[in-house]
């Protein structure tokens, strides 16, 4: 079969790999769609230590299942599927709690140097995998790892009917956010990136307001838009410490900030704003099994719509060149998707 191959740092080779064979409680997926990660691409360009080499990438796919190993029941061939990425021992600590994203003996598929899929075939245990409508297609169902991310941190905002939020930064996981933000009923939603692009596409998906930060004034057109008060709840999909603070400063007295961004280690914020206005922090991180679950159903079902973010769909031969255009100068592209 076919396969795009982490060879080292800014290397990716298409080529031929060894076939894959199901085992015990394993199905074989002829993989129809597979998003690239900004992870991905980070490791790619070998920064973050988290890509092995000879592996291959990819961990937000979607597919057909073209194979049973033994004792696999409740699945067939033909069957359409997305996959939780991750397979968990489900014995450890963790798991007994029900938190298998946080599983002690985790394979993610896709990383360091568990093979993903990034190639025509992968084999997965069956309970990672969950039913894709026939109304939705495979380059939505592999959105579904992002949209797990997204939706646990707007999960964390609680309650957003009449609440003004904004999500600061519309890449993926700021445009999911939106989705999720917008499906949960809050009144306003603004969203805040430097594209102008990418904020048409935010108004696409449902923002109320579009603010671009690079703009002298954004933070009086915030006011505007909240009776001066500033937005019930922020959400930072950026990572970096001009974000967080524009986050952090257009948040009411009282207001939340959720931080899901990754980006840098340490960023500066003012601790005084935070004590005397009396704001609160929540991180996010990844997301489990059940939210995973989740989002399939919501989509499945028609109540979150996250189609416009796709920019561009790629054959696996043309997947490589994308990799190198997405670290280097990714332009007008949000999220691009190998499909066959």
């Amino acid at each position: 079969m076919k396969g795009i191959v982490y060879e080292g740092p800014d290397t990716l080779t298409y080529r031929d790999v060894p076939d894959v064979t199901p085992r015990r409680g394993e199905v074989k997926i002829r993989v129809r769609a597979c998003g690239i990660c900004g992870s991905d691409v980070h490791g790619y360009m070998g920064i973050t230590g988290r890509r092995t080499a000879p592996m291959i990438m990819g961990h937000e796919f979607a597919g057909e299942i073209a194979g049973l190993g033994q004792d696999v029941e409740g699945w067939k061939p033909g069957d359409r599927v997305s996959v939780y990425p991750v397979d968990f021992c489900g014995n450890c600590e963790m798991c007994k709690k029900g938190q298998v994203h946080l599983c002690l003996n985790k394979r993610a598929f896709g990383v360091l140097d568990v093979d993903g899929a990034f190639a025509e075939y992968i084999c997965v245990p069956a309970k990672c995998c969950f039913s894709l409508s026939d109304k939705v297609s495979y380059s939505v169902g592999s959105l579904f790892e992002p949209l797990a991310v997204a939706y646990r941190s707007v999960e964390h905002a609680g309650e957003l009917k009449g609440k003004t939020v904004l999500i600061v930064g519309a890449g993926t996981i700021g445009l999911l956010a939106l989705a999720c933000v917008k499906m949960k009923g809050a009144a306003r939603i603004i969203q805040s990136d430097l594209s102008d692009h990418r904020l048409k596409v935010a108004r696409e998906m449902g923002a109320d307001v579009t603010v671009n930060p690079g703009n002298s004034g954004w933070k009086a057109q915030i006011l505007a838009q909240t009776g001066g008060k500033g937005v019930d709840v922020a959400i930072e999909a950026v990572g970096a410490a001009p974000t967080v603070q524009q986050a952090m400063a257009a948040l009411r007295f009282g207001g939340r900030a959720i931080w899901i961004g990754n980006n840098k280690p340490f960023v500066d914020v003012d601790m005084q704003e935070i004590v005397t206005r009396e704001l609160s922090i929540q991180g996010s991180f990844l997301y489990g099994y059940e939210e995973f679950k989740t989002v399939v159903g919501l989509v499945n079902q028609g109540r979150i719509h996250v189609a416009p973010l796709i920019s561009r769909e790629v054959s696996m031969e043309e997947t490589p060149a994308y990799f190198e255009k997405l670290a280097k100068d990714p332009g007008s592209l949000i999220k691009v998707v190998m499909v066959d």
